[in-house]
């Protein structure tokens, strides 16, 4: 054999060896778990916004994860969500569903993974806690609901007491019980979410939301700047907090104060963020209307109605709000149109069964 012909053998196998590495990686990437970051993440490890590896263990506190010979925690505040290898299709159909607002059959397909990833407890723990959240969402809406959302989070944070999704099952629950007014249940949630690492924002937004339901609002801001001045600008951490201050601020008739700081979160915001603007535009809705602009009010309101209705939660809140201002605007068909679009599409919604305002008010 020639020199020559040994030279092009030896490049032939050599190109094969390459080409053989390179799937065996592209078979490994594609078994890999998907650890994906949250937006304006501080985690330093990632690449491409996300950790791709075999996830080990899973905490309240962290996410272990093997990449190659590398063992790399990722902390659990700064993750999106994990696609875990060997997941059934069910999990991401549901979060499709629920990302949609198709809430209902979110639900079961959750179920339907829960059942599927036997000997899984990663994926069963997500499919459950994914299960309850998408409950929570219906609800919220239809109060016929709501102790099954609430049983379902109280189930899950007995069985599951060191699941990585304990904070936002505790969470969950404690949002439920502000919304039906269980005012010492919801405490002694937050109290315990408190607790849990990587989870003080999240209780003290709750703390402070819970401070202005018992009319304690200057308490409330006190705790919300607190917190403000310590969160990453433009995260959602720091959105819902100003939001919540905003809502502080209304209730201590500060409106100007109030409306300046939900127009600093619409413009920080992504404009396709469904659930910060609609939540965002109902707040700026609320400001107006407490400082007796009702024509204002109702711009704000129709941004949720005709751009954010996908939210099922802040929707009714706009068709409702929008209703007793064209009545109090004089607007008697336009009041009527969205009564009956209230009821039409919301039928078991908690708004229906708001009391009416008094005459001129």
């Amino acid at each position: 054999m020639t020199p020559l012909r040994r030279s092009r053998i030896a490049l032939r196998l050599a190109r094969r060896a390459l080409l053989c590495c390179a799937a065996l990686a592209a078979a490994s990437a594609a078994r890999a778990d998907v650890v994906t970051l949250i937006a304006g993440t501080t985690f330093k490890q990632g690449q491409g916004g996300a950790v791709r590896g075999t996830v080990q263990s899973e905490s309240p506190a962290e996410v272990v994860v093997m990449v190659g010979a590398t063992t790399i925690n990722v902390p659990t505040d700064q993750i999106a969500r994990i696609e875990y290898s060997g997941q059934p299709a069910s999990l991401q159909l549901g979060e499709t569903r629920e990302s949609s607002g198709q809430y209902d059959d979110a639900v079961v397909q959750f179920k339907k993974a829960a059942t599927e990833a036997a000997g899984k407890p990663f994926i069963i723990e997500t499919a459950l806690v994914n299960e309850a959240e998408a409950l929570a969402e219906i609800a919220l809406v239809e109060p016929d609901r709501m102790k099954e959302a609430k049983d379902r989070f109280a189930a899950f944070i007995q069985a599951h007491p060191t699941s990585r999704h304990i904070a936002a099952a505790r969470e969950g629950l404690a949002r439920l019980q502000l919304h039906t007014e269980d005012y010492k249940g919801a405490e002694a949630t937050v109290a315990e979410l408190a607790k849990l690492p990587k989870s003080s924002e999240r209780a003290t937004v709750l703390k402070a939301r819970l401070l202005a339901r018992r009319g304690d609002h200057a308490g409330a801001i006190a705790e919300l700047d607190k917190l403000i001045a310590t969160l990453p600008d433009k995260s959602q951490r720091q959105r819902e907090a100003r939001l919540a201050k905003a809502q502080s601020l209304v209730g201590d008739k500060k409106f100007k104060d109030a409306e300046a700081l939900v127009r600093q979160v619409i413009a920080a915001a992504p404009a396709e963020d469904v659930a910060a603007e609609s939540a965002a535009y109902n707040t700026l809705g609320d400001c107006l209307r407490a400082a007796n602009r009702p024509r204002d009010a109702v711009l704000a309101y129709l941004h949720t109605d005709l751009l954010y209705a996908k939210d099922k939660q802040e929707h009714p809140r706009a068709l409702f709000q929008l209703e007793r201002l064209f009545r109090q605007l004089g607007n008697t068909p336009r009041a009527e149109e969205y009564a009956q679009r209230l009821k039409q599409e919301y039928p078991r919604s908690s708004w229906l069964s708001v009391p009416a305002e008094p005459s001129g008010t």
